[in-house]
């Protein structure tokens, strides 16, 4: 099953994303039930693995993280593959993540060594963007680019399974961690 760790995006900044997603003419938004910070990306994982990494899961920190959205960019270069809003990299974030991506591969997950870029992904795009829509995409990122919400807690992490299709991904909690303090 193909599995990612999430930060679980709270409700306070949802309506602000959804909001400025509203102003992305080009592209396939992510669906707001779908908004999250990916901690760490596991690829195909088998039930068995999946389980001990909810088990270990359960000695996360018990705080919450403040998380500061600023700043919108793309990935992909030239091609843009995707949409984000990059988060802060705070010593509390970047800590939750090691730990994440060590509790991973202490459960036999074999993860592609990648920098770790805090960001929630807005809207994704095919292979092939028209002149059009590269435009659309210059004067939305001219507009918003430096948008930032304000900072919030947040208080869950989960394990999740992605299941691809056409119309885009579903995510399904395999498992949900509070970090209540």
């Amino acid at each position: 099953m193909r599995a990612f760790i999430a930060l679980d995006l709270p409700e306070s900044l949802l309506r602000p994303l959804t909001r400025l997603q509203a102003g992305l003419t080009v592209g396939r938004l992510v669906e707001e039930e779908n908004l999250h910070l990916t901690l760490a990306f596991l690829g195909d994982i088998d039930p068995g693995q999946a389980h001990d990494i909810a088990a270990r899961m359960a000695d996360l920190p018990d705080a919450p993280i403040a998380l500061t959205l600023t700043n919108i960019d793309v990935m992909g270069g030239r091609k843009p593959n995707l949409v984000l809003m990059d988060a802060r990299p705070t010593p509390e974030l970047l800590t939750l993540h090691d730990r994440v991506t060590r509790l991973a591969r202490e459960a036999g997950v074999t993860m592609e060594r990648r920098r770790f870029r805090p960001h929630v992904t807005l809207a994704r795009f095919g292979k092939q963007m028209s002149e059009k829509e590269h435009r659309g995409l210059g004067d939305f990122l001219k507009l918003n680019a430096p948008y930032a919400l304000p900072t919030e807690l947040a208080d869950s992490v989960s394990l999740n399974r992605s299941h691809l299709r056409d119309d885009g991904p579903v995510y399904e909690p395999l498992a949900e961690f509070l970090l209540t303090g």
